[in-house]
């Protein structure tokens, strides 16, 4: 069957299968992590899993996997372990492969670089970033 006839159920189903292995397997704190590994560990084929994350959720492989990093990046910015790492440590240990990946990712997506957002989190850490932003 071709990806683009996949029924709404089909694409449920790969779809939870691809955000689980991303997630539960935090295959995406891996640098060199790619689209055809990620078909081998689903077993979902490497054109369908590309259509479906550009097509369903509207992002290339990279930026999908470069949002999981950041999401990472955001939840472990209170992690007692990460408190007195440098900004270019915090990125290499989400996944980005050096700190210039890193930084471009972050401003294309947060729009600030990884170091302001820091910066900024440390000095409103009452609430969420994002409400000063």
């Amino acid at each position: 069957m071709g990806y683009e006839k996949l029924t709404s159920k089909e694409k449920k189903f790969y779809l939870a299968k691809i955000e689980k292995a991303l997630t539960s397997n935090m295959l995406f704190l891996q640098n060199e992590f790619s689209l055809p590994e990620l078909a081998q560990e689903t077993g979902i084929t490497l054109h369908t899993i590309s259509y479906l994350i550009n097509v369903e959720i509207n992002h290339h492989f990279t930026d999908y996997v470069n949002l999981k990093r950041i999401d990472y990046f955001k939840a472990k910015i209170n992690d007692a372990d990460w408190k007195d790492l440098k900004t270019e440590e915090i990125m290499l240990a989400c996944g980005f492969k050096s700190r210039t990946t890193g930084y471009r990712a972050f401003k294309k997506h947060v729009g600030i670089a990884p170091s302001e957002y820091l910066k900024l989190y440390r000095q409103h850490s009452t609430g969420p970033i994002e409400t000063i932003l």
